[in-house]
């Protein structure tokens, strides 16, 4: 990669701040961080420039870059990064363009739970980003409730989760699960099994 930097390759992280789900002291939002710092450490080491998009009630960005510096601040960014209420629709064609460059691998870590961030995953697409997720798995932070209705309307949030997942799918895009009993390193070698074999859908 010093030799030729020209093979380097351009990694945005793209984190859901847009909700927290949270069971004891653990949450999706503090899980979705802490698989990030991994993955930006990760790609950091490859010598790959790296950069950051929060896309949630306040929209936060760090351009893509490399070396210890970079680390540091993509690490101060994530800590920065809360669920911040809001009822105005973030368009993510608003994000600046310099963040993300046409060749770019973006690797989105969510829950896959508030449908703004699903529709923006598509919109990527759509516009011929190389996308791929991370879903940080939020089934057991969510206990159905007592009573017939309850338990209906967890079973519906399950299969709105599963249609979301299999559109994202048919597009072309990489979903991996992560969660307890799933590693980061499992997750990362679906996306990249995936990735190796999917036929890009005709947008």
């Amino acid at each position: 990669n010093e030799r030729h930097p020209e093979r380097t390759t351009d990694v945005v992280l793209f984190v859901d701040s847009f909700t927290d789900y949270r069971s004891g002291d653990r949450s999706t939002l503090d899980d979705a961080v802490r698989a990030t710092a991994t993955l930006a450490s990760l790609y950091l080491e490859r010598r790959d420039r790296v950069g950051l998009i929060a896309y949630g009630g306040i929209l936060r960005w760090l351009r893509p870059g490399m070396g210890s510096w970079q680390r540091l601040m993509l690490v101060e960014t994530l800590l920065e990064t809360g669920v911040e209420p809001t009822y105005t629709w973030r368009d993510v064609g608003l994000i600046p363009a310099r963040l993300l460059p046409p060749k770019a691998l973006v690797l989105a870590v969510s829950p896959l739970i508030d449908s703004r961030f699903g529709s923006a995953l598509e919109n990527l697409r759509g516009r011929g980003f190389d996308l791929a997720v991370v879903e940080v798995d939020p089934v057991g932070f969510v206990q159905p409730g007592r009573g017939e209705l309850a338990g209906l309307a967890h079973r519906l949030w399950l299969l709105e989760r599963e249609v979301l997942r299999a559109r994202l799918e048919r597009l072309g895009v990489a979903v991996a699960r992560w969660g307890d009993d799933v590693s980061l390193e499992a997750a990362l070698e679906g996306v990249r099994e995936f990735r190796r074999h999917a036929r890009l859908a005709r947008i």
